[in-house]
């Protein structure tokens, strides 16, 4: 006997589907293919990523417990993800993306022992607001 011969047709659901896993998987992957080549690990705020989603559909109510459930339960969106934590720094929930393969992740040109991220950044925004001078 099959499961559907005895069950409800509104039982069995799938619930990746109901919860909008689709919509996620396809967010996730634009981010990923977006960060590649820039040497840097790939990250979205938690928020922001949720809201992307929700653009997919105008019915679409995707939640942070949505996106904790899929991490948890869908093997490929645990794939696109290496981790969801907060930033040290600012205490913002970060998705962290799985980088795609053989990318060099290091700092900004491609080496591995250069200046230190918020140097660079530092630099460059004083370069920007002299040039507004």
């Amino acid at each position: 006997m099959r499961l559907v011969e005895f069950a409800p047709d509104d039982v069995i659901e799938d619930e990746a589907e109901s919860r909008g896993d689709g919509d996620l998987i396809t967010t996730l992957e634009f981010l990923r293919n977006q960060s590649a080549g820039k040497h840097l690990v790939p990250r979205v705020r938690v928020d922001s990523l949720i809201n992307m989603v929700n653009m997919h559909n105008e019915t679409s109510d995707y939640s942070n417990n949505d996106l904790m459930n899929a991490y948890k339960t869908n093997e490929v969106v645990k794939n696109l993800i290496s981790d969801i934590k907060d930033d040290e720094k600012s205490g913002i929930k970060y998705v962290y993306l799985t980088p795609i393969d053989g990318e060099d992740l290091g700092s900004v040109d491609g080496e591995t022992g250069g200046e230190d991220s918020a140097k660079i950044v530092s630099g460059m925004a004083d370069k920007a607001t002299a040039s507004r001078s």
